[in-house]
């Protein structure tokens, strides 16, 4: 792989209506090499000349904006340029709302929420620690975004010829041996669209509960969870503190708190842990994955969608261990491969599957644990 020395800046084009925010990434942009600001726009009407003129790589977008917003901005966008990184920098700290998500929907790669602190040297010092990273890593890769808002009208896709993943037990494809009894999956950068990509197909009805822990601050798993219910079949649900394990439900993690499943004796249950952050992050993918392996053992199957970082190696490590099964969204359609490729890294993916394909694979095995245990639970695995 080339030198980050060796390659061209990074074009960005900033697009918001605060002067003093353009600013602010512009000199932040001047002062990081690698990054050059090759346009800033107060308005979406103006980015999208700007777009067409300055060939960015990637663009910074408010979504408050007079003349075309920014949502407005992203749906007159995506058509031109399905593959063109965008990181919605909108709205404040704490103060999510549902806007951001709906950007995410429309096709956003990413999105960061505004520091509270506007003072020059705390927004600059945000900007090299949060902004400018995040930037990098949408850059330099592009896949073509899922579209959710189309499955459900496309013919349902094939079931999924898994691409090998190196290591010790890469011959077993994803969709080998029994159907799994319990589906967990882990999803940062890019997860809404992908998240409704891969589940939105699954049957209202579908044998086999998923748990869900998205990155999100705790201000947006409600909008998250209405985002994602409108783009898929199964009934969406954040799990609560207690709730059984049943299929039929994407369960999803609340903001705050890790999602774990746990034995209560008789059946097993969801449980919330408002304990310290795991790879930064709270939810973190990897308290559930280990939950489940322990609950579950081999019949879990562990997915680890597009994301950010590695959160989900160790979860994954627990799966392996209890012979469960883990597959991983393959590089060329993931927003970002760092989650996913962490886990080829490790030697501990069973598959390496296209994001196109993964709805199919799952409605493949819930056609196959319908068939070999109707009607069971969860129950027969709690310890």
């Amino acid at each position: 792989m080339a030198d980050r020395r060796d390659l061209p800046d990074l074009k960005v084009l900033v697009v918001d209506d605060s002067v003093a925010v353009r600013r602010a990434i512009g000199d932040a942009l001047e002062h990081e090499p690698g990054f050059t600001l090759c346009g800033a726009a107060p308005n979406g009407v103006l980015a999208l000349e700007l777009v067409e003129r300055s060939r960015p790589d990637v663009i910074v977008l408010d979504l408050e904006m007079p003349v075309l917003d920014g949502l407005d901005f992203l749906t007159r966008l995506r058509p031109q340029h399905p593959r063109l990184p965008v990181l919605v920098f909108s709205g404040t700290v704490g103060h999510a709302n549902e806007a951001t998500l709906e950007a995410l929907w429309r096709g956003a790669s990413d999105y960061l929420l505004k520091p509270r602190d506007a003072n020059p040297e705390h927004m600059d010092a945000f900007l090299r620690a949060e902004l400018l990273p995040r930037l990098r890593a949408l850059a330099r890769v592009q896949p073509a975004p899922a579209t959710p808002g189309s499955s459900r009208r496309a013919a349902l896709p094939p079931a999924a010829r898994a691409v090998p993943a190196a290591g010790p037990r890469a011959a077993s494809p994803a969709s080998a041996g029994a159907a799994p009894r319990m589906i967990v999956v882990g999803a940062s950068t890019g997860g809404p669209r992908a998240l409704a990509a891969a589940l939105g197909e699954l049957p209202r009805d579908y044998a086999i509960p998923i748990a869900i822990v998205q990155h999100m601050p705790t201000e947006m798993a409600e909008f998250f969870a209405g985002g994602l219910s409108a783009n898929c079949r199964m009934r969406v649900a954040i799990a609560g503190h207690g709730q059984a394990v049943e299929p039929g439900v994407l369960w999803v993690a609340p903001g705050g708190a890790h999602l774990t499943i746990a034995s209560d004796g008789t059946r097993l249950r969801f449980q919330l842990d408002h304990g310290p952050e795991q790879n930064g992050c709270r939810p973190s993918v990897d308290p559930l994955f280990a939950s489940a392996a322990h609950g579950f053992g081999a019949a879990t199957l562990a997915i680890v969608l597009t994301g950010m970082g590695n959160d989900g190696v160790e979860g994954a490590r627990a799966v392996h261990a209890a012979r469960g099964r883990v597959l991983v969204q393959d590089e060329s359609s993931s927003v970002v491969w760092g989650m996913p490729g962490a886990v080829v890294r490790a030697g501990l993916a069973n598959a390496v599957v296209p994001l196109s394909l993964i709805g199919g694979e799952l409605i493949a095995l819930g056609s196959r644990g319908r068939l070999e245990s109707p009607g069971s639970g969860p129950t027969a695995e709690a310890a």
